[in-house]
């Protein structure tokens, strides 16, 4: 998703100076917001939305169903009325939403023991928080800042139970040495991924152009043809990573937008994808192949004797999702093509956008049946329980829930959804 909000070029060394006048780690009581839980009169039953509905006035609820695989999913006479663009990111039982351009808040909504919906705690951002993780237990939320002219990244550690900021630390992910602050190379993380006492953030690295009013004129993509992932300890993160690991197989790991660049299998392996794709917003297409990486349970660099070709198997495919379903398999998106123009991934104008459910081991690609091509944007991490996942599908014409077996690779098509799109489904109960 391209950012909408560019701070002027003094902002930006204010920022900075301000940046390295302060603690790499900040402890903060609350953040600001909401202190006392708030019950909503929404149910928490069933399952969980985030509903963006359509018009000139698009906006985001949290709506409630129990049951999604037939009827309609509306917001009207129901759900949280939110403001803003929102991002939404589960923790355990607690659903968290942040916003975007026009709002600096982040609350966490949680099942109040009574079949509604409360909200707990709340905080507030400098810059918005793109990109988020969670703790293997459940209890932390990491978000972080991406501003797109500054080098330092604020990471926000964050009480699923409370819903309130613990710490803000300034880290480094990379930072190009003696640069001209107006033309330098930045990170873009992709994911936030804790495994025992370390924390992997692969990133993408683009301009950090200004022109002498302090407009971005040029956040492309740099390096397109390497990936990049940073290593931290945890939960001791310190301020930059222990070190960066590189390979030269695939492009820039993720896309702008998604939070699971990089993801945990059962076993403790990390597998990541690499899209590389002009119409997924790289500046210009990777001469490598879309693919998938591995880094080894208790190691810390790329499995030289593993790489999944995907583009290959796929007849030019490339990936543009990737979240785990289970059992050493995948659910994914993937472009048939890119033929499009910059960006026009993120869009509602190409619908080239197929599912497929991918063995990470056995590295097999099988289209899922039953689900048209179609456009997807911003989503959260895919609800997957019990072998079935469930996806939002848009296409020119309408919008459905999908219920997806992981096992048998098959769609099955449930509730009209009567607005734009369902960002993430979500259980609270």
């Amino acid at each position: 998703m391209k950012q909408l909000k560019i701070t002027t070029l003094s902002i930006a060394i204010l920022g900075l100076l301000g940046l390295t006048a302060c603690s790499s780690d900040d402890d903060v009581p609350t953040g600001g917001g909401v202190t006392e839980p708030a019950v909503t009169g929404q149910s928490s039953k069933g399952f969980v939305m985030a509903l963006r509905t359509t018009g000139d006035n698009e906006t985001d609820y949290i709506v409630s169903k129990e049951d999604i695989m037939s009827g309609e999913i509306s917001a009207v006479g129901t759900g949280i009325e939110l403001t803003s663009w929102r991002f939404f990111y589960p923790v355990g039982k607690t659903l968290f939403s942040t916003g975007y351009s026009e709002d600096n808040q982040g609350t966490a909504y949680a099942d109040n023991g009574e079949g509604f919906i409360e909200k707990r705690g709340g905080f507030i951002f400098e810059n918005a928080l793109e990109m988020f993780g969670a703790s293997d237990d459940g209890n932390t939320l990491l978000a972080m800042e991406i501003a797109r002219d500054l080098p330092t990244r604020r990471l926000h550690v964050i009480d699923a139970q409370t819903g309130l900021v613990k710490q803000i630390s300034n880290i480094q992910i990379f930072v190009e040495p003696n640069a001209d602050p107006r033309n330098t190379k930045i990170s873009w993380p992709t994911a936030l991924q804790i495994r025992g006492d370390k924390l992997f953030i692969p990133f993408q690295k683009i301009k950090n152009e200004f022109n002498d009013e302090g407009a971005a004129v040029d956040l492309g993509t740099t390096d397109p043809d390497e990936a990049f992932v940073a290593v931290y300890s945890y939960p001791n993160i310190g301020t930059t990573p222990e070190k960066i690991i590189t390979d030269s197989r695939t492009s820039n790991i993720g896309v702008n937008g998604t939070t699971t660049g990089l993801i945990e299998a059962d076993n403790g392996d990390l597998y990541s994808f690499s899209c590389g794709a002009v119409m997924a917003g790289f500046s210009e297409a990777s001469t490598k192949p879309s693919g998938i990486l591995r880094i080894k349970n208790n190691e810390t660099e790329f499995d030289t004797d593993y790489f999944f070709n995907v583009e290959e198997v796929t007849s030019g495919g490339k990936l543009f999702s990737l979240d785990y379903a289970g059992g050493n398999k995948a659910i994914a998106r993937i472009l048939t093509n890119d033929t499009g123009n910059k960006w026009e991934a993120f869009g509602r104008t190409v619908f080239n956008q197929k599912l497929v459910i991918i063995d990470l081991v056995e590295k097999t690609v099988t289209d899922v049946a039953n689900i048209p091509l179609h456009a997807k944007r911003y989503s959260s991490p895919i609800l997957v329980e019990n072998g079935k996942a469930y996806v939002s599908i848009e296409t020119a014409t309408d919008a459905y829930v999908y219920q997806v077996d992981i096992a048998s690779a098959t769609g099955t098509k449930g509730a009209k959804i009567i607005g734009k799109t369902i960002k993430g489904f979500f259980r609270l109960q």
